[in-house]
This record gives C-alpha cells, sequence and structure tokens, in this order.
C-alpha cells in the first residue's frame, strides 16, 4: 500500500453520550488541519476517509492527539485500508445474517486468548463470535439483536488490551466502496 492510498479512521465512542459530541464537520476540518487529502466521512459516529503519508499507527496517534488537543476528547481511533477492509468483507462467517446484526470489530493489535474466552462468557443463544485471519479483527452476529446482548454490550471492553471499535457489515459495506470512489481533491 502506497501512503497516500485512502484509509478510515474507525474512531470509538463518537457521538454516544453527551461528553462525547463531535460533528463530522469538525472532523473533516481537524483532518484537513493535520494536511491530509481527499477527507470526507460517512454517518455520524466517526468513520473518517483521508489520504495521508505515515504508517497506519503513525496517522492512528497523529489523529488521537489532534482530537485531545483541538477538541478535548480522548478518542481510540483505528486505522483500515480498502483492501483489508474488502478481505474482511468477503471472508465474514455470516453470510445469512442480516448485515445491521453482523458486527466486524477492529482492533489495533492481536486479540489475545484471554479476550476470546471473555467473550465466549458472554455469548449468548445464538450469537457467535469468530477470528478473522489477520488476528486483529472478529466478527460477531447477533441474530435476534444487540439491544438486550451482554455480548454486544461487552464486546469492544472485552477485547482489552487492544483498542478496538466496531461497525456493521452494511457500514463496512459502504466505507469499501467509499474508499474504492476517486477522492476529492
Amino acid at each position: 500500500m502506497s501512503d497516500l492510498e485512502p484509509r478510515v479512521a474507525l474512531l470509538r465512542g463518537v457521538n454516544l453520550g453527551p461528553q462525547r459530541r463531535m460533528s463530522m464537520a469538525e472532523l473533516r476540518a481537524l483532518a484537513s488541519g493535520l494536511g491530509w487529502t481527499g477527507v470526507a466521512t460517512h454517518l455520524q459516529s466517526g468513520n473518517l476517509i483521508f489520504q495521508a503519508p505515515g504508517s497506519d499507527a503513525d496517522v492512528a496517534g497523529q489523529l488521537g492527539a489532534a482530537l485531545d488537543q483541538r477538541c478535548g476528547l480522548h478518542i481510540d481511533v483505528v486505522i483500515r485500508d480498502q483492501e483489508r477492509l474488502r478481505t474482511l468483507l468477503e471472508a465474514h462467517p455470516y453470510a445469512d445474517g442480516d448485515p445491521s446484526r453482523v458486527m466486524v470489530a477492529c482492533g489495533d493489535r492481536p486479540i489475545d486468548a484471554a479476550a476470546l474466552a471473555r467473550l465466549g462468557r458472554l455469548r449468548r443463544g445464538d450469537e457467535q463470535f469468530a477470528l478473522a485471519a489477520s488476528g486483529q479483527d472478529l466478527y460477531a452476529s447477533f441474530p435476534d439483536g444487540q439491544a438486550r446482548s451482554r455480548l454486544a454490550a461487552g464486546l469492544i471492553e472485552a477485547l482489552s488490551p487492544a483498542l478496538a471499535t466496531a461497525r456493521n457489515l452494511r457500514t463496512m459495506s459502504t466505507l469499501v466502496d467509499l474508499l474504492r470512489a476517486e477522492p476529492a481533491r
């Protein structure tokens, strides 16, 4: 991957609760202020499409520091490129599931056996989860929805020490499409 290929920053917990509010216009302006190009957002939940030089870890650190310094928000940031997102979508094991009830959790480091054991203790009924080939990403299926699911409620915390954030398959598919699109200049 060239440094200037489009990537997506997945911000954890944006606009969930009154203390973590951020407009997507503000997020785009912040990224543009870092010198990033092709900046766009999707939905109000912290999906930032951009191009920037540097490794995924470097740009995640830059964005996290800028969010903290300029907005007073400590927000975990996970970066993925188009190829990795496409691969995740193609490999997901819950093809028969409702795309709004299948989640992909993306982490900043490998998910360890202790985290998988914690997830296993949270799982109920027909809920399922599977580690992706990357070892840093995880699929979870919630056939009965997420509202009353202990697995859904505890998913991100259970993945610790990995910093992780999750999106449903419908959102991930849209992000892949947006990354394929010609970036704005």
